[in-house]
């Protein structure tokens, strides 16, 4: 009797990435993990719409498009990120297809999604105001300008995203564990940093509009 390979999951690859990420190598599975991120995508899209009610209701674009071209512009988003991925791993000497490479990434989405959705359950039930991120640092340590974006990305659910990354590249990627973790931390440092840049500029910007 031929034996059953266990079969990667979304929950697993969250909890025990070293386990469930050699599974994906294995088996690179694509339509379901796909089909997970896009209904979470809807729920997060729909708990936007609440959130952000009068936005939406200046948007001259029907709903529904709104919706098509949230799910679309995610897909190519993550087609993109596994193109760096591959590339990565073709200069760190790892060895993974295309198809496992953006497998893990379906597989490691999911985490992000769940703690936007978290904040909008904040927002809606709690009151929570719509520029505190409640798994994150600026929902305990208050600092305006461009701080408070930086704290906003000290996220538990961003960190453990980072985490995620790092077992992708070691466990799929099939690159080295030390370069792995030195690249998730150097994109880590840089998106903090292109953060407070960003959000300066921005402020600046519009301070000589005002």
């Amino acid at each position: 009797m031929k034996e059953t390979t266990p079969k990667p999951t979304i929950i697993g690859v969250s909890t025990r990435p070293s386990e469930h990420l050699k599974r994906v190598w294995e088996q690179p599975f694509v339509w379901w993990p796909l089909s997970c991120v896009l209904v979470l995508t809807v729920v997060v899209t729909y708990l936007s719409q609440l959130v952000n009610e009068g936005m939406w209701a200046d948007l001259i674009l029907p709903i529904p498009f709104v919706y098509v071209i949230t799910l679309i512009g995610l897909v190519i988003g993550i087609v993109i990120n596994t193109a760096v991925y591959k590339f990565i791993v073709f200069l760190a000497k790892g060895d993974a297809t295309f198809q496992q490479l953006f497998s893990g990434v379906l597989y490691i989405t999911p985490i992000t999604i769940i703690g936007t959705i978290i904040s909008h359950l904040a927002i809606i039930f709690f009151h929570v105001p719509k520029d505190i991120t409640v798994t994150s640092l600026n929902a305990f340590i208050r600092m305006s300008g461009p701080w408070h974006a930086v704290l906003a990305n000290i996220d538990l659910f961003v960190i453990w995203n980072l985490v995620l990354t790092g077992f992708l590249l070691i466990k799929v990627g099939r690159t080295s564990p030390k370069i792995s973790w030195i690249i998730v931390a150097v994109f880590y440092v840089l998106s903090l940093i292109f953060q407070y840049v960003g959000t300066t500029i921005t402020i600046n910007m519009s301070l000589s509009w005002g």
